[in-house]
């Protein structure tokens, strides 16, 4: 019964403004909200599942004792194995405040080839019986928390089973089991009702135990950093909804102990609940990406001429920047260039109701290259860039990407004299463009992964902007195959 505890729980936990309940001074990165057509088809594709599993469970062995009106007759009844079972109406509901009801009604199974014995006086017989069980109803609520380390954790409580009909269908006629038929009717309605809640709430307390305290909360992103997507507090169980609310942070890989030194915003849930799942994240989630990448040194890039496209107007080397800075040419005559951009201050990213806007601040620092390869360093400019980047989602990611970028060019230093600053804004603007943004589109193309489980695809995700977030809203549905990156 793994498999569909596993729909249930990480569907709800997973792919999914709260004000947490143990955590009030820290707003969630990422808010993810499973609502009812959500609940609708996890159940779904969960109770088929059950329904395989199911029939691979046994119920514990019987025995007792019936008195007659000679004698007493003893029977043990055992090999009680679940066999086609069907559920004719099931439900996955919220209970405001507490948790999620299962519900399942109107469910039959058989038992097949059950082993009797029983001894009376002087008198034994043994054989097997099939049972149709019908109208079997059952409710459970399952109470999703977190622990101590934001592992989701799952414990069934307030199991209540009620069989409606036994039907027993004896293999072989046998006189002394028409002794202990009455009774057994009612020893197995009073054992399947018990029981049957027993096989599901440890199967759960099991996988709780098994899988979801040891699930990998820290996904990596890329070769340097991981997103925490820890529960920071308890999920919020509304009339028609769950939410969780994840930490959603970025930190170097197997260094969980970072923390970015800027606040979380709050994140408006007020919309949303037109599709299965949303998924609320806040620009936080980004900018604590590139803190880490800024405090690790990774946004540094360097080019050089075979790096340009051969359409750029200006090479990289002294005699053709020579053409706007003449002091080049005269001094290092043909001599290879290389233009090194590096970040002073982490990239900002700002979501609102206008689209994503991107800062960025770096220093531009030119190098001739000497005969025997040593740089020198020849003037260094400061650069304050704006973008406007569009977001879409790409199979599991949400990504970024530069639709428009502009870039003021400050001279902070110069070995060579006085240069032409608007003519070192036009080269570059062209740099810039040509090799650092494509850099920049690379880091927003690989975007962060989105909270999924495997085999779970999002269905006509629809993206949309408000301050400080993101609002993905989307539908489930099951792959096929693998996708073919993974």
């Amino acid at each position: 019964m793994h498999y569909q505890v596993t729909l249930v729980v990480v569907a709800l936990i997973f792919i999914g403004g709260v004000i947490p309940d143990d955590s009030l001074n820290q707003n969630p990165g990422i808010v993810t909200r499973i609502n009812q057509a959500g609940l609708d088809f996890i159940q779904e594709n969960a109770i088929e599942r059950l329904k395989e599993d199911i029939e691979s469970e046994t119920f514990d062995d019987i025995s007792g004792t019936v008195s007659a009106v000679f004698f007493d007759v003893d029977y043990v009844v055992s090999n009680i194995r679940i066999a086609e079972f069907e559920v004719q109406t099931s439900s996955l509901k919220t209970v405001p405040g507490v948790g999620l009801e299962l519900a399942i009604r109107g469910a039959s199974f058989s038992l097949n080839d059950v082993s009797w014995s029983s001894e009376g006086g002087i008198y034994s017989d043994e054989g097997s019986f099939d049972t149709t069980i019908d109208g079997l109803d059952l409710d459970m609520t399952l109470m999703i928390r977190k622990n101590e380390d934001g592992h989701p954790t799952m414990a069934p409580e307030g199991c209540s089973g009620d069989v409606g009909s036994i039907a027993i269908d004896l293999n072989s006629d046998s006189w002394l089991f028409g002794l202990i038929s009455g009774a057994l009717d009612d020893v197995l309605t009073v054992t399947l009702n018990t029981q049957i809640c027993d096989i599901i709430s440890e199967q759960i307390s099991a996988y709780s135990d098994d899988f979801l305290t040891v699930l990998n909360l820290n996904v990596e992103v890329d070769s340097y950093t991981e997103v925490d997507y820890s529960l920071i507090s308890n999920p919020l169980f509304e009339e028609s909804y769950m939410e969780t609310a994840h930490k959603g942070e970025f930190h170097p890989i197997g260094q969980s102990e970072w923390e970015a030194p800027f606040p979380v915003p709050a994140i408006d849930t007020t919309g949303g609940l037109n599709k299965m799942v949303d998924i609320w994240i806040s620009d936080y989630v980004i900018n604590s990406r590139y803190y880490v990448l800024q405090e690790l040194g990774i946004l540094t890039y360097t080019i050089t001429e075979d790096m340009l496209p051969s359409t750029l107007q200006y090479g990289l080397n002294a005699r053709i920047l020579g053409r706007v800075i003449p002091q080049l040419k005269r001094r290092y005559g043909k001599r290879p260039m290389e233009i090194v951009v590096t970040s002073t201050s982490p990239p900002t990213v700002e979501f609102s109701e206008d689209g994503a806007t991107i800062t960025e601040y770096a220093d531009l620092d030119a190098y001739v290259v000497l005969e025997d390869t040593t740089r020198v360093n020849v003037f260094t400019i400061a650069l304050t860039g704006h973008e406007q980047a569009s977001v879409g989602v790409s199979y599991r990611n949400i990504t970024l990407e530069m639709t428009s970028m502009s870039v003021d060019a400050e001279l902070k230093h110069s070995e060579i004299g006085h240069l032409n600053t608007l003519m070192i804004q036009h080269v570059v603007d062209s740099y810039i463009k040509s090799s650092v943004l494509p850099c920049l589109n690379e880091i927003g193309k690989q975007g962060f992964p989105l909270p999924h489980i495997d085999f779970v695809a999002y269905v006509n995700p629809v993206v949309s902007l408000g301050k400080d977030y993101i609002l993905l809203e989307s539908d489930l549905d099951w792959e096929v195959h693998t996708h073919p990156h993974e």
